[in-house]
């Protein structure tokens, strides 16, 4: 038996930062995540080298966010924002350029790797093996489970080639973090994996920017109306993410609630994301409805928390969610929130409690409950104050230590041998 010892950690965030704003691009709760997990155990003690692709010209080639977090920018194809299936094709310049950064100086060399996502889980195969150290990985999003009910493929990679990479990656992992019971079961079903080689870690949430407030107040503060009921959607806009359901529940009630309006917060995604914002539009416009459907630019999260003290009911009609950050957040501001019946939101929305959860993913579905919540204000009231209780256990400091404690027992077994 090894002895127990823990003092850094590498981080592979390759396909997007930690400090860039979630809602855009390939930024999402995968930023949220990576940036305040590192936060929380740099806190705890832990030095936590984070590890990204380099995007531009201007970034110094590493950044200390805080304390015993140094985010490292690393070469890796040409600058500027580049697709996913071109950023594979230089997963390998970029794990070697990680690799010579951390034999720059053996006194740091790192204790485990954790690989955030397929793409980093590649890099962290590779350097499992190079440096002979535990790798553990939190895949956020698995193609498995994506491909579900997909009409068309989310993005430019074949689904053939990640299910098989994912596949190897996870059988060389060893621990596979889950941040819910229901991403837990979903890995072990899919892939036919031992239950003991998956570690829950749930997710957090940052209670001083997320917490309940004046609704009227929120709203001037962000330059929304002060009256009416007011609808949100948080979220990069793709398919997968349901922006189009929204928008769709939205003309649904419009007539039945004259009161009402949308707020639409975030940017396009993917390969089909301008293609899904003129869409939406067009719709919005079709319908007459440009004056009650407002669109805003992804918000940081201290701007962020306004849009949902702001609002009267959260909408989150997503494809799949591994966790639901976007649900969670809104509860912590004391939001009801309608959510997919799929994924984490299965656990941080209790249906007809805290808000409900939708199992036809269709608008007609979705506006039913919107207008229960939006037509009731007892309901809505009482809605509201489970909801903020429930996210009141959601806590980084604890996701943390959790980690934490996953991250000591590594280090005291031996290495898995590649599956």
């Amino acid at each position: 038996m090894k002895a127990i010892f823990m003092q850094r950690l590498a981080i592979i965030s390759y396909h997007t930062s930690p400090l860039v704003q979630p809602g855009t691009g390939d930024g999402g709760g995968m930023n949220v995540y990576v940036r305040q997990l590192a936060g929380a155990l740099a806190r705890l003690g832990i030095r936590c080298d984070v590890y990204t692709r380099a995007y531009c010209s201007s970034l110094p080639a590493t950044v200390s966010v805080e304390p015993g977090f140094v985010l490292h920018h690393i070469p890796a194809g040409p600058l500027g924002q580049v697709s996913k299936s071109e950023r594979l094709d230089h997963v390998d310049e970029f794990t070697q350029n990680v690799l010579e950064r951390i034999r720059m100086n053996p006194a740091s060399s790192p204790d485990v790797i954790h690989a955030n996502y397929w793409l980093s889980g590649l890099a962290g195969h590779a350097l499992k093996h190079a440096l002979e150290i535990p790798l553990v990985t939190t895949f956020h999003t698995l193609e498995k489970v994506k491909a579900k009910d997909r009409a068309v493929p989310d993005d430019d990679i074949s689904e053939k080639l990640r299910i098989e990479e994912e596949s190897k990656i996870i059988f060389c992992s060893d621990q596979v973090l889950a941040s819910c019971e229901v991403e837990a079961e979903e890995i072990c079903t899919l892939y036919d994996l031992d239950p003991s080689r998956i570690s829950i870690v749930p997710l957090g949430v940052d209670h001083a920017f997320f917490s309940p407030g004046d609704r009227d107040m929120a709203r001037t503060a962000v330059g929304l109306p002060t009256k009416g009921k007011m609808v949100l959607f948080v979220g990069r806009i793709q398919p997968l993410k349901g922006a189009d359901i929204a928008v769709e529940s939205f003309v649904k009630i419009a007539k039945r609630v004259p009161s009402a309006f949308l707020v639409m917060v975030g940017g396009p995604s993917g390969p089909r994301g301008s293609e899904e914002v003129s869409k939406i539009k067009r719709v919005v416009e079709r319908e007459r409805l440009t004056n009650r459907v407002h669109f805003f630019d992804p918000q940081p999260h201290e701007v962020l928390s306004s849009f949902y003290r702001a609002s009267d009911v959260a909408l989150v009609p997503s494809r799949t969610e591994s966790f639901g950050l976007v649900a969670l957040e809104a509860a912590a501001c004391g939001v009801p929130v309608v959510a997919s019946d799929v994924g984490g939101l299965k656990t941080l929305v209790e249906h007809g409690a805290s808000g409900y959860l939708v199992s036809r993913r269709t608008s007609e579905e979705f506006s039913k409950f919107l207008v229960k919540v939006l037509e009731d204000p007892a309901l809505a009231e009482l809605l509201k104050k489970t909801a903020n209780s429930l996210s009141a256990s959601y806590r980084w400091r604890d996701a943390g230590l959790r980690l934490q404690s996953v991250l000591m027992e590594l280090t005291a077994k031996e290495l898995l041998e590649c599956g």
